[in-house]
């Protein structure tokens, strides 16, 4: 039985079908007969989320998405980062043996300083000279008054920027704590996160090495292998970014407007359509059973059936897919107490873990 570890970070977005396919039921699938956790990465989420109302509901909500999908009962122990004490402790230690280095090759590091850096070279030279402008219109000529008006405004504006703060630097080694504390073996990640846990190796490399111990196990990434890009209703990869996606708990009218707006090609009523470059049937044929899906493909290459019926047919699907996980969201939205009561359950249990490791940890380092 190996020990697998992900995290989620709750930054408000809704989750889709693209998400759940390539993510959300691997993982589950993963997990089974092993020992498998996941925690909602609320003290990653800090980076970003500035509002505490916003990051209580946003955690709130990624618990119950994970809960609907994986079930009240799973076996898979979810918990908050934030209800780990031990974890920000252990983060400060890592942080004695991690190379500065190390932390300057992050991607999510240097792809922050970039847009900071071309924020700073597009927005200050307006600001100095519409605030030179200002002033001396306001009869004021004094250079140091002039620099402080400038940078106050620059920091109102800059303020509603992504903020490049230590969070931010300081990311991979918090990840890294996250997964050495539990001697995991496997983390599932997406491949653009596949540095970060090279990082984590390195890290615990750098403690082994440091202390002459082997502590800390070296943990493995799991990346899922073909995994189809499954087409947003522009037809483009499915994604957030583009604003194209279907959402696992989008209601009935959502859910109709969405499939019926896919875009498809011009061909009439009455033509013969092709299944295999149609969007449409690109979703049909992840969703459906295989005999649904060889009947409706048949229907294509026949005169008479228009891309609106293909649209009906698979509204039909994906609503009779996504029951399952409406149905027990709807239960949970009534017993939120029950979310609560798994979640404090899943901390106890890795609370206990951390503490052991801990203990170890504190015997080798001298606290």
């Amino acid at each position: 039985m190996k020990k697998i570890l992900t995290g989620v970070k709750p930054t408000g977005d809704q989750m889709h079908l693209g998400n759940l396919l390539g993510a959300v039921l691997p993982f589950k699938r993963l997990a089974e007969k092993n020992d498998a956790a996941i925690f909602i990465a609320d003290l990653h989420a800090l980076t970003s989320v500035k509002n505490a109302a916003d990051l209580k509901r946003n955690t709130h909500e990624m618990a119950l998405t994970y809960f609907s999908i994986f079930g009240i009962d799973t076996p898979v122990h979810i918990f908050r980062q934030s209800d780990i004490p031990l974890i920000p402790k252990l983060n400060w230690i890592l942080n004695n043996v991690t190379p500065y280095s190390l932390m300057l090759r992050a991607h999510s590091f240097k792809d922050a300083l970039q847009k900071q850096k071309i924020l700073e070279k597009s927005l200050f030279p307006k600001i100095v000279f519409d605030m030179e402008k200002k002033c001396l219109k306001a009869g004021i000529s004094d250079k140091a008054i002039i620099f402080e008006k400038t940078q106050e405004a620059y920091d109102n504006l800059y303020g509603n920027a992504p903020n490049l703060n230590m969070w931010i630097f300081n990311y991979p080694i918090l990840m890294a704590a996250d997964i050495l504390a539990y001697d995991t073996d496997i983390v599932p990640v997406g491949a653009d996160q596949k540095q970060h846990l090279e990082m984590t190796r390195d890290i615990a490399k750098a403690f082994n090495k440091t202390y002459k111990t082997d502590i800390f196990k070296l943990p493995s990434e799991y990346i899922e292998k073909d995994v189809s890009i499954l087409p947003g209703i522009d037809g483009r990869k499915m994604s957030k970014s583009y604003d194209n996606f279907i959402g696992i708990f989008d209601d009935d009218k959502t859910l109709k407007k969405k499939v019926m707006s896919i875009v498809t090609d011009s061909k009439g009523f009455d033509d013969i359509k092709d299944p295999e470059t149609c969007n449409v049937f690109a979703l049909i044929k992840t969703f459906a059973t295989p005999d649904r899906t060889e009947s409706i493909r048949a229907k294509y290459l026949v005169p008479g059936y228009g891309y609106g019926h293909a649209k009906l047919e698979l509204l039909e699907i994906l609503t009779e897919y996504l029951r399952p996980y409406h149905d027990a969201r709807a239960m949970l939205e009534k017993h939120p107490e029950l979310i609560e009561q798994k979640l404090q359950e899943g901390a106890r249990i890795m609370n206990e873990r951390i503490e052991a490791k801990m203990e170890e940890v504190k015997e080798v380092v001298g606290l």
